[in-house]
């Protein structure tokens, strides 16, 4: 089992830790992550957005490894901001509608967490 911290706004790490962005997780997303790193024995940095600290937010998913966007749970500011999130190469985003521009600009979409199975790199 690796040591895990979970960070909220205002703070951050700097570390070598395989770092994780979930924005407006639900718990299902929360317990598939729990599932795909629980064998992992490196460190692992699990930030977790809140409301209110979009800045913030910019900031560690530009230093992430790898983002997950809960595109249906998202609230309206950071609902702004999805287009340019959806379009980083390390985010990941969900959702249950169909027929979605987002499909234009990112092929990261997933439908659960065992999607990136075969496309998270640990060292």
């Amino acid at each position: 089992m690796s040591k895990i911290s979970v960070i909220t706004p205002p703070d951050k790490l700097y570390n070598k830790a395989y770092s994780f962005v979930l924005i407006f997780p639900n718990e299902e997303i929360k317990l598939q992550l729990q599932n795909l790193i629980q064998d992992w024995n490196e460190p692992v940095n699990v930030y977790l957005y809140e409301p209110e600290s979009p800045e913030w937010l910019i900031d560690v998913v530009q230093g992430a490894d790898t983002v997950i966007l809960n595109v249906d749970e998202a609230d309206a500011q950071i609902r702004e901001l999805t287009s340019y999130l959806i379009s980083l190469p390390n985010v990941f985003w969900l959702t249950k509608g169909e027929n979605s521009v987002y499909n234009k600009l990112s092929v990261n979409r997933i439908y659960n967490l065992d999607y990136l199975g075969g496309t998270i790199e640990k060292e």
